[in-house]
């Protein structure tokens, strides 16, 4: 090449291959008319393919006015134009992104090794990591308006000087006003803060002056904001700066507003009075419905205690004087009338007496009083407080007891087993029978378990005792069950109490249990007892 032709004259050939760039040479015509080293190996085509052949063969969509000389010629060596992206073709057939520049040449100068009328010098240059990139940040920019557009918080980026440039929806909501309008306005004019005392604090004191003054981030739970219009809010504040390298060139400050939550909260609390004054209101209301029925049951029970068994004891001291006086002879028939009259009394005297005197667990909750006894003393006396519930009608009892400690409350075991052998020698409303009844009680202990089981006559069932022994069970932490087997009459009771059995004392020195029959009648001694030795017994449930 000749560099004495002009600013404008090129390089001499080998000099131009030796550009990063490809360079293509384009004339007049479209026709590439030289080419380099880079080019052809960009393009896939050797150097000799490339030249010759027109420009849209490898630029499918370059402008093609280009080529053509302006109308009113420039000045040579003028700059060149713009970078543009186009798609490129590569001679296997495939393509890419190009980023091309050109630069027109003086066609009446005459340059080496290029043909006269040459007008267009064509820069490429392999665009395809940049489009990549631009993909990527496009992606992420476009990611970081969703998250800024979805987040539930204000976010509000400023510059150094504290001036607004970035606000999401939730940021602009809270400060009143559009995004465009709150740019490049000092956050503390549209949001300040204030004080414990609610007054504004100094712009030196607040968290977002310190950050860009110190670049450290701080972060204010339940600070109280005042916007420009004196809206007051409590919000969690936190602080962030950006920097460069060593100087701070902005800040992002969060908000989460607490009014949501504290309506919430507030509302809880309204919803939470209302309850309470709603149960103390229901409670009130059962207070008094409480203290009526016992007052109620007061009256009753000093009705049953006084008048009522005042009378029953004289109907019952008649009918006794009035059976046994020798001096005034009945009928042998009048006489069993009579005395049966004056079983029933007794034995209503005793409901009488047992409901006029509430159980004691009912008035004072505290637990039965525990000791050690022998089952066999307690079921014996179980059997001789049931002789004053027993009727007209004779009653005998088999009892088996071996001889064994226990832990529980005597007086209520005795309660529970003279009611329980009440309740299955009554027949309900069906008259009662003139042959005596049979009653067997038993006691058993299995690993610590007492077990005592009663069977009579009858299904029993009568509320007035099986619910003072359903509480008594309940009280030493066992429970009651009842046994009716198909096609025999009557139930068996069975009254288990876990840990109730001792250890510590054994059966007598023969090692034989106590088992005992035990009659009782009609008369106004039918409590006394007449015990006979018998044979063993076993489990009535087995």
């Amino acid at each position: 090449m000749n560099f004495e032709n002009g600013p404008t004259a090129l390089p001499r050939e080998e000099v131009v291959d030796f550009l990063p760039d490809a360079v293509l040479i384009v004339d007049d015509n479209g026709t590439v008319v030289r080419a380099n080293l880079a080019a052809a190996a960009l393009l896939g085509h050797e150097r000799h393919a490339v030249e010759g052949r027109g420009v849209l063969d490898f630029l499918p969509s370059f402008d093609w006015n280009l080529t053509r000389p302006p109308a009113e010629a420039g000045p040579p060596g003028a700059a060149p134009t713009a970078r543009l992206r186009t798609t490129a073709r590569t001679g296997d057939g495939g393509s890419f992104t190009a980023e091309i520049h050109t630069l027109r040449l003086d066609r009446h100068v005459l340059h080496d090794h290029i043909p006269y009328g040459s007008s267009l010098v064509i820069s490429l240059r392999d665009a395809t990591a940049d489009e990549g990139t631009r993909a990527l940040l496009s992606r992420a920019l476009l990611q970081a308006e969703a998250v800024l557009r979805t987040a539930g918080e204000a976010l509000i980026g400023t510059d150094a000087e504290g001036r607004i440039d970035l606000v999401n929806p939730a940021a602009a909501r809270l400060l009143g006003g559009k995004a465009s309008e709150l740019g490049g306005r000092p956050l503390l004019e549209r949001l300040t803060p204030l004080g414990h005392d609610g007054e504004p604090l100094d712009a030196e004191g607040t968290a977002l002056t310190r950050a860009l003054r110190t670049g450290r981030a701080s972060r204010l739970p339940g600070q109280e904001l005042m916007t420009r219009d004196g809206t007051r809010l409590t919000a969690d504040v936190a602080v962030r700066p950006v920097a460069e390298g060593d100087r701070v060139v902005g800040a992002v400050v969060a908000l989460t507003d607490r009014r949501p939550y504290e309506r919430l909260a507030d509302e809880y609390i309204a919803a939470q009075t209302r309850s309470v004054r709603h149960h103390e209101t229901e409670l009130a209301l059962h207070r008094r419905r409480t203290d009526r029925a016992v007052a109620h049951a007061h009256d009753l029970a000093d009705f049953l205690s006084g008048p009522l068994a005042e009378a029953l004891h004289h109907l019952h001291a008649e009918l006794s004087r009035l059976a046994g006086d020798s001096s005034r002879p009945l009928w042998p028939e009048a006489t069993a009338g009579i005395e049966s009259l004056a079983a029933d009394l007794r034995m209503t005297m005793a409901l009488v007496n047992g409901r006029s005197q509430p159980y004691r667990h009912d008035d004072a909750p505290v637990g039965p009083q525990r000791r050690t006894v022998l089952i066999d003393e307690v079921v014996q006396a179980g059997v001789r407080a049931a002789t004053a519930f027993a009727g007209p009608a004779p009653v005998r009892f088999s009892v088996h007891a071996p001889r064994f400690a226990v832990h529980v409350d005597p007086d209520d075991m005795t309660t529970a087993v003279g009611r329980l052998i009440a309740d299955v020698i009554h027949s309900g409303d069906a008259p009662a029978p003139t042959g005596p009844h049979h009653v067997v009680v038993a006691a058993l202990q299995q690993r610590g378990l007492l077990r005592i089981e009663v069977r009579g006559p009858y299904s029993g069932g009568v509320r007035e005792h099986a619910d003072i022994v359903r509480g008594i069970a309940e009280a030493h932490g066992g429970t009651l069950r009842t046994h009716r087997a198909p096609g025999v009459s009557g139930s068996t009771y069975v009254l288990e109490l876990p840990s109730a059995v001792r250890d510590d004392t054994g059966t007598p020195a023969d090692g034989t249990p106590t088992h005992t029959d035990t009659d009782a009648g009609t008369g106004t001694d039918a409590g006394a007892a007449v015990l006979r030795p018998t044979g063993r017994h076993r489990a009535l449930t087995a």
